[in-house]
């Protein structure tokens, strides 16, 4: 017993930081301690934590890409129908496209999304007649306007300058 106040007695006096606790308390570094345990466990830990968010990340992948594949081909869609009102003669943003213009609105939105869309949202789309055919309905066309009068025409005006160009 003796000894080991001796030995406290020794350190106190070697260490202000140990001695600047009240008289007859020990301050014991234990947060130091602690941490410097602490550090090889968190070492180990820290890529298992990233392991496990990259797994969970990876099983939410397929359902976000939907979602945000979703979203880029309908804003795709509302830009190639703004786009078509704005390029054709006529045709006036805000107000219903008549039957006349319709397939040139079509035509002209369609060419314009396929132009500035990745291919891979085109392809998601359903391709040249599937981005018409969407565009097609997003637009505010007349009441008789309808698939035969406004969408066939667009898809032959499109096919004719594919063909065109080849």
């Amino acid at each position: 017993m003796i000894r080991s106040l001796t030995i406290l007695s020794v350190l106190a006096a070697a260490s202000p930081a140990l001695s600047a606790g009240a008289a007859g308390a020990l301050a014991l570094p234990w947060g130091e301690w602690i941490a410097s345990a602490l550090a090889p466990v968190t070492a180990a830990l820290v890529p298992i934590a990233a392991a496990a968010v990259t797994a969970g990340v990876a099983r939410v992948a397929p359902w976000a890409t939907s979602i945000l594949t979703r979203e880029r081909i309908e804003s795709a869609i509302r830009a190639g129908a703004d786009y078509g009102q704005n390029a054709v003669a006529g045709a006036v943003r805000g107000r219903s496209v008549s039957v006349d213009l319709g397939a040139a609105v079509v035509a002209a939105g369609t060419k314009h999304v396929v132009a500035t869309s990745p291919a891979r949202v085109v392809r998601k789309a359903g391709g040249v007649e599937g981005v018409a055919a969407r565009i097609f309905r997003a637009l505010p066309l007349e009441e008789k306007a309808s698939a035969e009068t406004v969408l066939t025409p667009a898809l032959r005006l499109l096919a004719a300058e594919r063909t065109s160009r080849a």
